[in-house]
């Protein structure tokens, strides 16, 4: 009797030791997620390299007449996976292929010294006389095989969705968005080679 009861006790002691055991956090804070087909027990030894950290991606889209920022929890957010969901959300079309995308930093040509952009620095700059300078952006340049041949009513709302979605994720501050490597035309809207992409608001977040 005396033995059955030390066996209970320590697993009872066990049992509590197991559920205040902390969970493991990667570099950014999220839990990490143990790469498929490892067991439990493994895991504990692994390194944190034997992880993968998840990331957030944001993708921009209509639906019902709404502008919506969906979140989703990704393992590795690239510019194709932004395609991807883009094509799937019905923003473009399937077959559309990226033929190059950079992120380029530069001064910032507005003449006011002050950045607008929902990412790039804000207020004025000054050297070290004194003297204004342009601050720093970051814009991109996206270049698509196609567009899907978008109505004059809905096309802004899907270049809003295309900009917003890669400006959101890279921190950019505008977008060119080119198409075969010529600067967007379509129904309404005619982008000359130096005309970008801005961000827009009003959108609504939700999330699957």
């Amino acid at each position: 009797m005396k033995k059955r009861w030390m066996l209970i006790t320590a697993i009872a002691v066990l049992t509590v030791m197991t559920a205040c055991s902390p969970t493991k956090l990667g570099p950014d804070g999220r839990p990490y997620k143990v790469s498929k087909g490892t067991k439990a027990a493994e895991a504990e030894t692994l390194a944190p390299e034997a992880y993968d950290p998840w990331e957030m991606a944001f993708i921009y889209r209509m639906k019902d007449q709404e502008f919506q920022r969906v979140t989703l929890d990704v393992q590795d957010m690239t510019e194709d996976y932004l395609l991807e969901m883009l094509i799937e959300y019905g923003v473009l079309d399937e077959g559309t292929q990226i033929l190059s995308f950079e992120v380029v930093t530069e001064k910032d040509t507005s003449g006011s010294g002050v950045v607008s952009g929902p990412f790039g620095q804000m207020g004025v700059v000054s050297d070290e006389n004194g003297e204004t300078e342009a601050p720093t952006v970051q814009n991109g340049i996206l270049n698509l095989s196609q567009v899907p041949d978008w109505s004059a009513e809905e096309e802004k709302d899907m270049l809003a969705c295309v900009g917003n979605t890669f400006m959101d994720n890279y921190g950019l501050d505008k977008l060119k968005l080119l198409v075969n490597g010529e600067s967007y035309s379509g129904a309404g809207v005619t982008l000359g080679s130096d005309d970008y992409l801005e961000f827009e608001s009003g959108y609504k977040n939700v999330s699957e």
